[in-house]
């Protein structure tokens, strides 16, 4: 029988393939780049070395085995069910077959050379009955895909050199139904074409309500295929319910099906199958020492690592039929747990030690697992010893025993005694003694330093010291060092220049050293002044005329002492007004005030860092802004104060929001502000409005004005002033009518039926659209400009002329409580 639409879906199918194919194809298109990272499938080249292996004390050897995917040439198959576990999505490849029925594919240029019975394709087609073929000849790209059959594979009245994923009748014209998609994915060497049957449904109404989707997968290198199958109900009786899912070669003389997936009506949820080309192998297997010397080239190999931790490589190369050959590689790693090591800690020379714990470190090794045995009769991990002499410990773990050993020696630490710390003037030689009290001397030998430095040279137990500084000696015997150390440091002397004090010098002040612990006529004096010596003063006592730091050093033999005092100048304070803000309505006045009243003080007056002439009194008249700063004199001491006057920010004044009007429509702006007095000025895009100085403004938009207009108003009082503005701009519907025309193809005009000018000026209750037959096709609430052309489901509308009816939340000036009209919706200029 002869398969077609019926007729009254011939003309719906018709406007669909030729308006919407282009524009779906592109809309998958950027489906399938978001969908471009998919990771390989399970078919690709690989090779598993297996788990790392850990060798007892008691295992030398052990067996390693690894697992690859063993493939082989394309002239026969071995089909094995697998997981059902689709390695890639169904949808957001790119779209084949779309609205249309019992076609085959545009040609579709594969990623990379695929071997199939024997020969090698870099083409292929996509039939949408669910199959794919290598056979562009006999089955040409955008032909008729037969949908009709009763034979089983293999067989010449089935299609040649083909994958049949199920074949089966299915018809993805159907709206609203899967669309037929491929996409690659993965990287060379292994790169996948994916071509997926997603929810398409059973032709015809004898199968209401059924539908395939199913996913056929190539693969690069290892030509494997694979057919997953999420759902194929059974049931339908149209062409008996037949599928088949299998292989087929380039003359139907040998094919291969999945068992009980031969031609008929069967039925699968969530299974998988995958063809294995068996023919003479492909790949080439061996094992490989951490050189890279194959050591094996079975998958099962036995090995004997001598060293504790040893890696070898389980490689498959694949020689691919277009020659290419790829190389897998995996690495498993063998350990020999049982080579453990002891460690002592090394032989000791203690000194001063009363006992020593030594512990048998255990490397490569439990120590829970292990066992001791010192040669003292002990048994634990860590023994602790008295006397010198050598220690031995053997260490079990299983099988394997370890012997270490180590000598321990106990010696006497020297005893020197340098003394206290001493403070001198080197009035006296001081003589440093480092004896041991429990070694003859002259078995000792010693080392002094002085800094740090060693002092070449002083190899006795005593020194001489003649200078300052911290003096160490070392004294070893018999093994054993000892160290020791003493300050010399000058003795410490007292001199007292008094508290710190401040003075305006109207006479001078004379400053004192008093010698606390000395006695001055013994002593030299020197005086600096913030850090610069004063020439000629070596007295006791100084006259000063200046404040600053003073510095008083005396000196007595090799020791000295030090004080300071600061001299300040006397404190006088004066305050001027706060920070204030004004706008010089009346006359302002600024007063300096000293905390303690003087007659004598003068003032200088100055205005942002310039001095004002003439300006000495305690009171300023001022006009104008700015910080201003006084300073008072008083003897030689001052001080200085300053105020910021600044005009009134706080003058406000506000206008009505941003809004939107209609050409020539009257529109009032009222400034609203408390201050009194103040006056008006009005400007529009920062151009005065000449007369414009009322409270108010009457002003209206011409047709056409183009932009936002911003309407300010500037108030002022004395010196201050205040500011606001408002945008006021055009709606966007032109002379504010209700448009007769839609084109909504993105272009930014008449895109939709923008309603916002009568929204915002009435209010609209509701819109309805509908077409020329009466019926409703479109409603909204509180509606705006949501109206594109489509249905209240979203589903665009054919070209044509409409109806509305909206309506008024108020009674509006033009349309009354409810507006009715037509509007044509042009979706041709999409």
């Amino acid at each position: 029988m002869d398969k077609k639409l019926p007729l009254y879906l011939q003309s719906c199918h018709h406007f669909f393939k030729v308006n919407f194919k282009k524009n779906l194809l592109a809309f998958f298109s950027l489906l399938f780049i978001s969908l471009s990272a998919f990771s390989q499938g399970p078919g690709c080249p690989n090779v598993y070395a297996g788990e790392d292996v850990e060798l007892g004390c008691g295992e030398p050897c052990t067996d390693l085995t690894a697992s690859f995917l063993d493939t082989g040439e394309t002239t026969s198959y071995e089909v094995s069910s697998i997981t059902y576990d689709p390695p890639f999505p169904f949808t957001g490849g790119t779209p084949v077959s779309v609205n249309t029925d019992d076609i085959w594919s545009d040609a579709i240029q594969l990623p990379f050379d695929f071997c199939f019975f024997g020969e090698t394709y870099t083409e292929m087609v996509i039939g949408s009955n669910a199959v794919v073929s290598f056979d562009l000849a006999n089955n040409q790209p955008g032909d008729f895909c037969d949908w009709s059959f009763d034979d089983p594979i293999p067989s010449p009245n089935l299609f040649f050199t083909t994958i049949f994923g199920p074949y089966m009748d299915v018809d993805p014209s159907v709206q609203g139904s899967g669309i037929i998609n491929w996409a690659v994915f993965g990287e060379s060497p292994c790169r996948t074409m994916v071509v997926n049957f997603p929810n398409i449904p059973y032709f015809g109404s004898a199968c209401p309500n059924l539908s395939l989707t199913s996913q056929i997968v190539i693969y690069e290198t290892t030509n494997v295929v694979e057919v997953y199958v999420q759902d194929r109900p059974s049931g339908c009786t149209w062409n008996d319910g037949n599928a088949v899912l299998g292989i087929q070669n380039q003359n139907g003389t040998v094919g291969y099906t999945a068992p009980e997936r031969n031609t008929s009506d069967w039925a699968a949820t969530n299974e998988a199958w995958r063809f294995t080309p068996n023919g003479a192998s492909n790949v080439a297997f061996s094992w490989l020492d951490s050189m890279g010397t194959v050591i094996g080239t079975d998958t099962t190999i036995n090995v004997c690592p001598t060293d504790q931790s040893t890696t070898y490589t389980a490689q498959a190369v694949y020689t691919n039929c277009n020659g290419d050959v790829i190389t897998e590689t995996d690495e498993i790693t063998v350990t020999r747990i049982g080579s453990f090591t002891v460690d002592l800690g090394g032989d000791q020379e203690l000194c001063d030690a009363e006992s020593y714990d030594i512990t048998a470190e255990i490397t490569g090794g439990d120590p829970t697992d292990a066992t001791f045995l010192w040669n003292t009769g002990e048994t634990t991990q860590t023994i602790t010893v008295t006397t010198s002499g050598t220690y031995s410990v053997d260490v079990t773990i299983g099988t394997c025993t370890i012997s270490a050993s180590v000598v321990i020696n106990f010696n006497e630490l020297p005893l020197i005694e340098l003394g206290d710390n001493i403070e001198t003037c080197f009035f006296d030689p001081i003589i440093l003694d480092a004896s041991p009290s429990n070694y003859d001397p002259t078995d000792a030998t010693y080392e002094w330093s002085l800094d740090g430095v060693v002092l070449a040279g002083e190899t006795n137990p005593t020194l001489n010291a003649t200078q300052y500084g911290v003096y160490s000696v070392n004294v070893s015997a018999n093994g054993c060092l000892a160290t020791d150390e003493v300050t010399i440091s000058p003795q410490t002397l007292n001199v007292a220049l008094g508290d710190d004090f401040t003075s305006c010098f109207e006479i001078p002040e004379t400053l004192t050293a008093e010698a606390i612990d000395f006695d001055p006529a013994t002593a030299t004096f020197e005086w600096s002044l913030d850090g610069i010596v004063i020439a000629g003063e070596t007295n006791q006592t100084l006259n000063i005329t200046e404040p600053g730091t003073y510095v008083v050093t005396a000196t007595v033999n090799s020791c000295t002492a030090t004080d300071t005092i600061v001299v300040g100048l006397g404190n006088i304070e004066v305050t001027v007004n706060d920070d204030f803000q004004t706008c010089f309505e009346s006359q302002v006045q600024l007063e300096a005030m000293l905390t303690v009243q003087n007659p004598e003080a003068t003032y200088q007056w100055s205005l942002d860092g310039n001095i004002i002439p003439d300006e000495t009194n305690s009171t300023l008249i001022i006009t104008e802004v700015g910080t201003y700063t006084v300073t008072a004199t008083v003897g030689t001491c001052s001080a200085s104060d300053s105020v910021t006057v600044s005009f009134r920010d706080d003058l406000e004044v506000t206008l009505d929001e941003d809004f939107k009007t209609c050409p020539n429509e009257l529109q009032i702006l009222t400034a609203t502000t408390d201050e009194e007095d103040a006056t008006f000025q009005w400007f529009l895009n920062g151009d005065i409005i000449a007369g414009e100085t009322n409270k108010t403004l009457e002003f209206s938009l011409e047709t056409g004005t183009f932009g936002t207009q911003t309407f300010e108003v500037v108030i002022s009082v004395g010196g201050c002033s205040g500011t606001d503005s408002v945008d006021v701009t055009l709606y966007e519907v032109g002379n504010c009518i209700i448009s007769e025309g839609l084109s909504p193809n993105g272009d930014g005009f008449n895109d939709t039926l923008d309603l916002t000018f009568l929204n915002d000026r009435t209010g609209i209750s509701k819109l309805q659209i509908f077409n020329r037959l009466g019926t409703l096709v479109f409603e909204q609430n509180n509606y705006t400009n949501q109206w594109r052309g489509q249905t209240n489901d979203g589903e665009d509308l054919p070209t044509g002329t409409y109806f509305y009816v909206i309506d008024l939340a108020g009674n509006d000036a033009v349309y009354g409580s409810q507006a009715t009209g037509w509007i044509y919706l042009n979706q041709e200029a999409n």
